[in-house]
């Protein structure tokens, strides 16, 4: 019987190896599947390039096939791969893992004195106030203290929305504008922004104006200026703006949403939520995924299971 070998690329979004995946091989019904026997192989040591071989095909136009990868807390990645005879097939697509965010417990997280300047000023300068029972145990904090405070969810947002908003190319590096934060939850943070900032982004081709409807102001703020949302398919980054009554100082709900489903594999994801809130880990699937040769929208955590 003819066969022949798939070479394979597994990583996550990062680019790390796994070990433990699975890899389903399964001919697809009908006459493309003819001359193929299922076949289950497991790579057992960390690495991120695979190669399969004795995978039973016909000569000639060869066997299609469904293949399926696994491995825990991370979604499955299906795709339909031919397998030609005597050769070594090169997997039609990369496998690239979205993790299962219910899965994870934890994350690993930059230092504060490693986070980038910008993200360390606007923590430094916080001014922390309690909306809701949430926000009373980061009152009076500031900088490394506050950063440590933040439970992981937290943590995550503010790391995301910290690469997003700090990205040239997609957001026009508006975090500059950004002066302190506020209230730091795991959807988005509030924080005080520099007066010109609306203007800036009204002008900016990488913004468009977006409802405000589902964004609440601060108790003593009211919603101005309107609300502006990054252009990208996915991981747009949107800023509603918000003035101080009794001040007129300006702040902002600074969040990030995937907008709309994004292809992986087979299938077709969107945001999970928590709470009904945007979950923060994957939506760090969705910044890795929007820049996936540079990485540069990548927020700097790991996770833990």
């Amino acid at each position: 019987m003819a066969t022949g070998a798939l070479a394979l690329r597994i990583t996550d979004l990062t680019g790390e190896p796994f070990a433990g995946v699975t890899v389903d091989l399964e001919p697809v019904s009908g006459e493309p599947g003819s001359g193929g026997e299922p076949l289950t192989v497991t790579l057992a040591k960390k690495a991120s390039d695979l190669t399969i071989t004795g995978v039973t095909c016909r000569g000639g136009p060869g066997t299609m096939y469904k293949v399926v990868a696994r491995v825990d807390h991370f979604r499955p990645y299906a795709f339909f791969q031919s397998i030609k005879a005597d050769r070594t097939n090169t997997a039609s697509d990369d496998v690239e893992f979205w993790v299962k965010p219910g899965d994870v417990e934890d994350i690993s997280s930059p230092s504060f004195t490693t986070l980038p300047p910008l993200a360390r000023t606007i923590l430094g300068a916080a001014t922390m106030i309690q909306v809701k029972n949430e926000d009373k145990d980061l009152l009076g904090l500031t900088g490394e203290a506050l950063y440590g405070a933040l439970s992981p969810l937290r943590q995550a947002c503010f790391l995301n929305v910290a690469a997003k908003a700090s990205h040239d190319e997609t957001a026009g590096g508006c975090l500059a504008f950004v002066k302190s934060v506020m209230v730091c939850r795991q959807d988005r943070f509030f924080a005080r922004v520099d007066h010109s900032l609306p203007e800036r982004l009204r002008r900016s081709p990488l913004f468009k104006s977006a409802p405000e409807t589902l964004h609440e102001p601060l108790p003593g703020f009211e919603l101005v200026e309107g609300s502006f949302k990054t252009r990208d398919a996915h991981a747009n980054l949107q800023v509603t703006f918000m003035r101080e009554t009794a001040t007129a100082a300006l702040a902002a709900d600074i969040d990030i949403d995937e907008s709309s489903g994004i292809q992986h594999g087979m299938e077709v994801i969107r945001n999970a939520v928590v709470r009904n809130r945007t979950n923060p880990y994957l939506i760090r699937e969705f910044l890795l995924a929007a820049e996936p040769i540079t990485r540069a929208l990548d927020p700097q955590y790991q996770f833990r299971f």
